[in-house]
């Protein structure tokens, strides 16, 4: 979906951005939306810099599940592909993770323990929410169903 289409329903103001792990958007008084990041997918995780909060509804159709993605050596940001919450230990990619990677949201974390698991603050992924996870060694990933 074009950035424009769906951060167009906000008011915005000149310093607002949108960004990607790779790319980025700049919003500007009169022109609108100009940089690199054009449409956003449902296979990445974005962070939006608003001068004041803002409600947002998207409406389209769910993510299709299972869903492949790459996850890189080191940070990798992923979005959540579920409609309802799901555990860490169920709902993150199915990867051979080592002791050591971690996963983070904007206010939680949780570390991976070689014959224990995940373990933190960040028990759920949520809908409508963006993580990050580290990996030493990347790779496929699959979210599943």
């Amino acid at each position: 979906m074009e950035v424009s289409a769906l951060f167009g329903q906000l008011s915005l103001i000149g310093g607002d951005y949108i960004k990607s792990q790779t790319s980025f958007t700049d919003y500007y008084d009169g022109y609108g939306f100009f940089g690199v990041l054009s449409s956003v997918t449902t296979a990445e995780m974005y962070a939006v810099k608003l001068s004041g909060a803002a409600t947002m509804r998207v409406n389209g159709t769910p993510t299709t599940l299972p869903k492949s993605i790459t996850l890189a050596s080191g940070w990798t940001w992923l979005p959540c592909p579920y409609q309802a919450a799901v555990d860490l230990s169920v709902g993150a990619p199915v990867f051979a993770y080592s002791g050591g990677a971690q996963f983070k949201s904007q206010s939680a974390f949780s570390e991976y323990y070689d014959g224990f698991g995940w373990f933190g603050t960040l028990t759920t992924l949520q809908p409508g929410r963006g993580y990050k996870v580290m990996v030493a060694d990347g790779g496929s990933a699959v979210f599943s169903s």
